[in-house]
């Protein structure tokens, strides 16, 4: 039994490796001012290799046990009253598929990205944000309660806006990363209040609880609304219709980061989300109704907008928005462990489609250099004739179907402009109470 506890404690350190090796990077740039590639490297490949043994040990344990789920409650980190947050992780067969995905394909981006961030100013800022996001991204997957999720959920948003911004010399990475940031701060509010109603509801967050509580009579107006509330998260997270004009925005950063956060990983974790709260979702048919819309509408309007794109990663963005739409409708349908294995095979496929990218460009210029003609022009290109319904659809998708307009004028400049008052407003009191501690000081002498 002893033994059996301590090989626990070792699979709970997954998440914990990763934060260990971003401080340890951290602490390297205070003596060195330019840390050495190679070393960086080696504490990144390090902790993410233990992650992997971690993760392994995990599933090894939980598959022996009878593959039944595995709450694993470790100590308080924050108690008051009846309330405790508890550091507790879950293994099931979702939490083990996605957290062996996530570890083997961030250590497959370290990797890649020794050659291909070699001499960038921000090599090192690069593998810390990426070994946080491990850290996060594992707390999420792994984590036994909505809490911790919630906790994973912003560290995976925050480090996502920070590598969408990567090259923030250029004004085209910063604003796309301001309009992740926008998006994610906005939708996340569902997960945030969802997690809120599920304390006062069920007086906890915990994935072993809730299961329990969910097992006898129906509780229709109370999971209709946290399904709701999940479902807002969802969407933000894995760029669901009509908030899912940002994902395209976010190749603007490093192909690695792309590979990982939005062909492998960050896109996926909205899907991941309603995979978890499919007993919930059991119970919230109004909330799966709209699971099943948003994700049919999306894979849709994803797939023509994807076939009008003018780059390659631009249109596998839209590819990978389709693909995550029908893993919505997937969940929509009660299908929750079709769309676990549409996740781990998607994920592996998007991972390896964005990474081969710029070699895929440079291919199909070859190609087209081969197929020209002897006097060095491209083959003649044929025209056909397309009916009306063809060159409706046409035009709706290289559009994006008005949908960054709408938001642009009903959403972001409002905001924007209430911003803006807000701060005037704020330097205006700052200013006045200013004036008045300097007043009072004069008095005073």
């Amino acid at each position: 039994m002893i033994a059996t506890d301590a090989i626990w404690a070792l699979a709970a350190l997954a998440p914990g490796w990763p934060a260990v090796g971003a401080l340890a990077i951290g602490a390297l740039s205070l003596f060195q001012t330019r840390p050495r590639e190679s070393l960086v490297v080696a504490i990144a490949r390090l902790v993410l290799w233990l992650t992997v043994g971690s993760v392994c040990t995990g599933a090894v344990l939980w598959f022996v046990q009878g593959r039944q789920p595995v709450d694993l409650r470790l100590f308080d980190i924050y108690r008051s009253g009846d309330y405790a947050l508890e550091l507790r992780l879950y293994f099931d067969l979702t939490s083990v598929v996605v957290a062996m995905v996530a570890s083997v394909l961030i250590l497959a981006t370290s990797r890649f990205a020794e050659r291909y961030l070699h001499r960038e100013p921000g090599f090192l800022r690069f593998f810390s944000l990426m070994l946080i996001f491990a850290s996060g991204v594992l707390l999420l997957v792994l984590g036994g309660s909505y809490d911790l999720l919630l906790a994973g959920w912003e560290i995976v948003g925050w480090t996502s806006v920070l590598l969408v911004g990567f090259f923030q010399e250029r004004p085209g990475p910063v604003r796309a990363a301001l309009r992740v940031l926008v998006t994610y701060r906005l939708c996340d509010i569902g997960l945030l209040v969802g997690a809120v109603a599920l304390h006062r509801w069920l007086h906890s967050s915990a994935y072993h609880d809730i299961a329990r509580h969910l097992a006898g009579a129906p509780h229709g107006s109370a999971a209709m609304f946290v399904g709701l509330c999940l479902l807002v998260a969802a969407m933000g997270k894995s760029a669901q219709f009509p908030v899912g004009g940002w994902l395209p925005r976010a190749m603007e950063g490093p192909t690695a980061s792309s590979a990982v956060f939005y062909g492998g990983l960050s896109v996926h974790m909205g899907v991941y989300l309603l995979i978890r709260s499919a007993p919930l979702l059991e119970h919230a048919p109004l909330a799966r109704l709209g699971v099943l819309v948003i994700g049919a509408v999306t894979a849709v309007m994803a797939a023509l907008s994807g076939q009008v794109s003018a780059d390659a990663k631009s249109a596998l963005a839209y590819a990978t928005i389709s693909q995550v739409g029908l893993m919505f409708v997937e969940c929509g349908l009660g299908l929750p462990r079709l769309a676990l294995i549409h996740l781990a095979a998607h994920s592996l496929l998007r991972y390896y489609q964005f990474l081969r990218t710029p070699s895929a460009l440079q291919d199909a210029l070859e190609r087209r250099r081969a197929s020209a003609g002897s006097d060095g022009r491209p083959a003649v290109v044929v025209e056909t004739e397309t009916s009306s319904l063809q060159r409706f659809l046409y035009r709706l998708a290289i559009e994006r179907f008005a949908i960054e307009t709408a938001l642009d004028r009903w959403v972001a400049r409002p905001m924007l402009t209430a911003a803006r008052a807000l701060g005037r407003r704020e330097d205006a009191l700052v200013a006045w109470l200013m004036g008045s501690h300097a007043q009072e000081d004069r008095h005073a002498d």
